[in-house]
C-alpha cells in the first residue's frame, strides 16, 4: 500500500513547473491520500517552465514549494498527525510549516543539497516529536512494483492483455 501512495505523489512531481526540481508531497493519513501540493507559481502567475527562473542568491523564488501547496491544498485535520511524503527534501521553512500543522512524520526521497537552513532541519524535527526519515527509492524498481501489481488478475494492464516492464537508460 504504502508503495501505490509513494508512487502517486512522484506522479504528481510530473505536474511541478520549475525544472530546477519538479517535487510533490502527499499526505497519508487513516490509510488515505488526503492531499497532494507540487511545486509551481502562484495560481494565476507566470510559471519557470513559461517564462524563467527569478533567482536570488542560487534560489527560484517564483516557485512555490509543494509541501506550500500539500498544506493549502489539504484539510488541517487531515495534516494534524499525519505522515507526508516528500518527493525531494524539505527545505527548513517547509518543514517548519509541517511542523506547525501538527504532521507527525516526514519521509522524504532525495537530498536537495542547495537547501538554506537544512543543517537544522533534524534538530527541528526532533523538537518537535516529528519522524524525519530518508527513504532510498529505486524509482525503476517502485514502478515495476506497481506495473506488475496492474498486471495482476483484475488489473488494468491484465484486462488490456499487456504487462509493462521499466528498462533503465542513462540519461544523455
Amino acid at each position: 500500500r504504502s508503495s501505490v501512495f509513494l508512487g502517486s505523489v512522484v506522479l504528481h512531481s510530473a505536474l511541478g513547473t520549475c525544472d530546477r526540481l519538479r517535487t510533490a508531497s502527499g499526505v497519508i493519513k487513516d490509510k488515505r491520500l488526503r492531499g497532494v501540493g507540487y511545486n509551481g507559481s502562484v495560481s494565476g502567475l507566470a510559471h519557470c517552465d513559461d517564462v524563467g527562473h527569478l533567482m536570488v542568491e542560487g534560489h527560484c523564488l517564483r516557485t512555490r514549494h509543494g509541501e506550500k501547496n500539500l498544506i493549502s491544498n489539504s484539510e488541517r485535520e487531515h495534516l494534524r498527525d499525519s505522515r507526508v511524503i516528500v518527493i525531494g527534501t524539505p527545505c527548513l521553512d517547509c518543514l517548519k510549516d509541517l511542523a506547525h500543522e501538527g504532521v507527525a512524520e516526514v519521509y522524504y526521497t532525495g537530498i536537495y543539497a542547495n537547501s538554506i537552513g537544512k543543517e537544522y532541519i533534524a534538530q527541528i524535527a526532533k523538537e518537535k516529536g516529528m519522524v524525519l526519515k530518508y527513504l532510498n527509492v529505486v524509482f525503476a524498481d517502485l514502478f515495476q512494483e506497481l506495473f506488475d501489481n496492474l498486471a495482476k488478475k483484475g488489473g488494468v494492464l491484465e484486462r488490456a492483455g499487456y504487462k509493462l516492464e521499466v528498462v533503465k537508460k542513462k540519461m544523455k
